[in-house]
């Protein structure tokens, strides 16, 4: 198709009413199910062959609410079902509810308003949700940041944003508290771990310095117990609700703001994908609340569809393992790395998970192998669903695309955009290239951030406004989508070497080797030889068995597939790093700075010496 026809279609595109949007898509669904003949342009952002997988009669606009609004309008007719289980505790709707109200109560008394920002620095723990919810309800932000952010970047964030409250858990506090004594942080509300549980006892809390203004979590509650009623504010489009962070990796981290509307778009396009979430079911919620797949897929979603989220703030393999025996949970959205806990692991003999039907996948790559091994698994116990694999990212509000039962599981894909989102692949000019091809994701959706805040520079470069007034979230990913809608992430767009003047992608050479026969897990990086130069390294664990053998031979056989597959020479890696266990972060993702830095047990193989030995 010619570039001048596809412009003039998009332009005629971007003037359409919402209801002859509607007719389109329907024709579009159409057409994608082969009920009736019709042109196709091969530019997905065009055909959206995903379609097909929707019952469009069930698309629609969402709710015009903040979330405590929808939230309290879903449940209220539900108040003694089960909302949140967490060690031993069992909270009600009528609770939860109740406790929102107390803790909106009481940053009233300490002054808190419409347009403000308190800082938590907590978990998944029942206090963040009181609180993530009471400043919905008074129209305030809740400013979400990690224990392990750097220093400075702390008392700078708190500086831009002017939060004068922090609530922090107190197992984090001793990590932060240098740093909010340098900060503009005036109160500190310490909630020990097991505040809400009737296991608190057994466990010492922190001890607070009143001179320090530090106070504890029961007795913040009780400043607002004289207050007869607390604030409600009503919805308005694009107020902040909360705010999250990038990692700030490739320099400082920037402050991602988002909406109620973010939440509630995000969430209704869950409904609306034919996701069956509802009361008595059970979510484990395991992503930190710190990102927004922890708060707005793993607590909002399933709170507002009526069913408990089960909380236990310790990510760790083997605790994740044991929960899903001991609470049974029937969703749950999870990194890898904890899935991986499943594959070696003795507490799952005779055990049943048929329970588990709905394990999504998200925030690092899970490779085909990985998800076979873990679909294994799955069937030796009793279970004969898929684990689910989605897409996102905290700028586009959480989730761009998923899996479900209703679609096809290609080995590879993340899944079909969610209803209401709309992605293309564009090459280094911006223009969408066609089905199949590799480019830029660039993903248009109503659960965007409102911007980096008060950061102009990197929200205008972060942010595309096509010549019809569109705008496109620049996710920094590379990718493809296949003519069925299904999107295929590669990788980063900055995850690259440059190779004697080439430019390389490094997990293109990741994706062999993860390929080969024996290797159990793959990072390739780059690092710097001393004159300055790329050098790419490929870091492995080898499969159970394996150590054993010669390394060596193994070496040499990735270089000689890596040659066979690509014929050229400098996507061979020279050199190796075998590791037993990968490092992982605070964060639960692989610990790759410590991985670049690493300058011991490295194995130097001779491309040209290791063909001879393989050929022997």
């Amino acid at each position: 198709m010619k570039r001048e026809y596809l412009e003039k279609l998009k332009f005629k595109i971007a003037q359409l009413t919402d209801e002859e949007i509607n007719l389109r898509n329907k024709y579009l669904q159409d057409i994608a199910n082969g009920k009736i003949l019709g042109p196709m342009t091969n530019f997905q952002s065009i055909d959206k062959q995903w379609l097909k997988y929707y019952d469009l009669r069930k698309i629609s606009s969402c709710e015009n609410k903040t979330v405590y609004q929808s939230l309290y309008d879903h449940n209220k007719e539900n108040l003694k079902n089960l909302a949140i289980e967490y060690f031993e505790s069992k909270i009600s709707f009528a609770q939860l509810l109740l406790n929102i109200d107390k803790t909106a109560k009481s940053f009233e008394q300490n002054h808190v308003k419409k347009g403000d920002f308190v800082t938590i620095c907590a978990p998944g723990i029942p206090e963040t949700v009181y609180s993530f919810y009471a400043l919905s309800k008074l129209g305030a932000v809740a400013n979400m940041i990690a224990p392990y952010f750097d220093k400075n970047d702390f008392v700078e964030r708190i500086a831009d944003c002017k939060s004068k409250l922090l609530i922090v858990m107190d197992e984090f506090y001793v990590e932060i508290k240098d740093a909010v004594e340098r900060s503009q942080i005036e109160k500190v509300i310490v909630v020990p771990t097991l505040n809400s549980s009737p296991l608190k006892f057994m466990k010492k809390k922190y001890s607070i310095d009143k001179n320090r203004n530090e106070i504890y979590w029961n007795d913040f509650i009780q400043e607002g117990k004289n207050r007869t009623k607390s604030t409600t504010v009503s919805y308005e489009p694009n107020i902040p609700l909360t705010m999250v962070y990038s990692s700030g990796t490739t320099g400082a981290s920037k402050g991602i703001l988002l909406s109620n509307d973010s939440f509630q778009n995000s969430v209704n396009a869950y409904f609306e994908s034919g996701l069956d979430i509802s009361s008595g079911q059970k979510f484990y919620q395991i992503i930190p609340t710190w990102y927004s797949t922890g708060i707005s897929t793993s607590v909002h979603l399933p709170l507002i569809c009526g069913a408990s989220i089960y909380m236990d703030p310790r990510f760790e393999r083997q605790i994740f393992v044991k929960n899903i025996l001991k609470a049974k949970p029937n969703y749950c959205v999870a990194p890898t790395s904890m899935y991986e806990g499943l594959l070696s692991n003795n507490m799952l003999k005779n055990k049943n998970l048929s329970f588990f039907y709905n394990a999504f996948e998200g925030g690092e790559p899970l490779s085909k192998e990985l998800a076979e091994r873990i679909n294994q698994v799955f069937r030796e116990h009793g279970n004969n669903s898929s684990i689910k694999v989605g897409y996102g990212q905290c700028e586009c509000g959480a989730t761009i695309t998923t899996q479900t039962d209703n679609t096809e599981h290609c080995n590879g894909s993340v899944g079909i955009p969610l209803p209401n989102i709309n992605i293309q692949i564009c090459d280094n000019n911006m223009d969408e290239i066609m089905t199949g091809n590799r480019g830029q994701i660039v993903v248009k959706t109503p659960s965007s951030m409102l911007e980096y805040y008060r950061n102009k520079a990197e929200s205008d470069k972060y942010f595309f406004i096509d010549k019809f007034g569109n705008k496109w979230n620049c996710t920094g990913d590379i990718g493809y989508i296949d003519k069925n809608g299904n999107l295929y992430v590669e990788g980063r767009a900055s995850d690259y070497s440059i190779i004697n003047n080439e430019f390389i992608y490094n997990f293109d050479v990741e994706k062999i080797i993860k390929n080969i026969a024996g290797i159990k897990l793959c990072d390739v990086l780059s690092n710097k030889t001393e004159d300055g130069y790329d050098q790419l390294v490929a870091h492995i664990i080898l499969d159970d068995g394996v150590n054993n053998q010669n390394n060596m031979v193994i070496l040499s056989k990735i270089q000689e597939k890596i040659y066979e597959l690509t014929n050229n020479i400098n996507m061979v890696p020279k050199i190796f790093k075998i590791w037993k266990e990968f490092p992982y972060a605070k964060s639960g993702k692989r610990d790759i700075q410590k991985m670049k830095r690493e300058t011991s047990d490295f194995v130097y193989v001779d491309f040209e010496l290791s063909k001879k030995l393989v050929r022997k």
